[in-house]
């Protein structure tokens, strides 16, 4: 259950976040009504974010665990109860972010049949027809939008990726190593090319003071601290001096056993 609860108070959140952002606001401010945001727009906000974030926790517990076993000096004490419930739980917690992520493809598909996006093409060209005025082609936007498009791909791909092979009639047919390699190495990789497709959705605007409305920054910036951290935390156990000490700990070597220190004290004796 504990996946479904998270989930549905990251949506509650995150709806509740972006409507005060994009609908109270523009009516508190200019008596705008952008009610009709509700309905597309913010729930293609609240999918992507509650996915990301989602998927980002599906790793945070095995680097807890890292640095937690690092902390002992030994693999063979138990996690504390929390963190057992919440490592047992990381496959359910990767299929709803999957299910949030189709969400979001199925979302932005049908972004050019909206009524809001026809009406702002349509007027867009008669104004340009009317003042005889051409929009010019800017490479870096095109660069931008290209790059954010073609990162977004390839990170539902692996998406994918992730999610079938947790299935048991696949996980059944591979051994540990591919299935680990899949889950971990191809699962780190899915969330930096899907933490670098938020970060390049934002663009120039993502540390631009014009984006706050209310002193409250956009809904993307708030979902990308968790993954960052996670990634960032990441990048530091994989570090050689780090690494090698973590593997060693978990191959059964214990930093404070009899073994361990009668061959230091045997060391230091010669």
């Amino acid at each position: 259950r504990f996946p479904f609860y998270l989930s549905s108070v990251l949506c509650v959140f995150f709806f509740v976040y972006c409507a005060i952002r994009e609908v109270i606001y523009p009516y508190v401010n200019g008596k705008t009504d952008a009610t009709y945001r509700l309905a597309i727009s913010i729930p293609n906000r609240v999918f992507p974010i509650t996915a990301l974030i989602l998927l980002a926790l599906v790793y945070l517990p095995g680097i807890l665990a890292a640095i937690l076993q690092l902390y002992r000096g030994t693999k063979y004490r138990r996690f504390p109860n929390w963190l057992d419930h919440w490592m047992l739980c990381r496959k359910q917690l990767g299929l709803v972010a999957l299910g949030f992520a189709f969400l979001h493809v199925i979302y932005t598909l049908v972004i050019p049949i909206r009524y809001y996006v026809r009406w702002r093409l349509r007027n867009a060209t008669i104004t340009q027809a009317l003042t005889n005025k051409d929009s010019p082609f800017i490479t870096s936007y095109a660069w931008i939008n290209d790059s954010y498009l073609a990162l977004g791909i390839l990170g539902f791909f692996l998406f994918l990726l992730l999610g079938i092979t947790s299935l048991p009639s696949v996980s059944n047919m591979v051994n540990w190593r591919e299935f680990r390699f899949v889950q971990s190495k191809l699962g780190y990789l899915t969330l930096v090319l899907c933490t670098a497709h938020t970060l390049v959705y934002g663009g120039k605007r993502f540390l631009s003071p014009s984006i706050l409305r209310w002193s409250l920054p956009s809904a993307y910036i708030l979902a990308l601290v968790i993954p960052c951290a996670v990634l960032v935390l990441k990048c530091i156990l994989i570090m050689p001096c780090i690494d090698k000490t973590l593997t060693r700990i978990r191959q059964g070597w214990e930093r404070n056993s009899k073994y361990t220190q009668s061959a230091l004290n045997g060391k230091s004796d010669i």
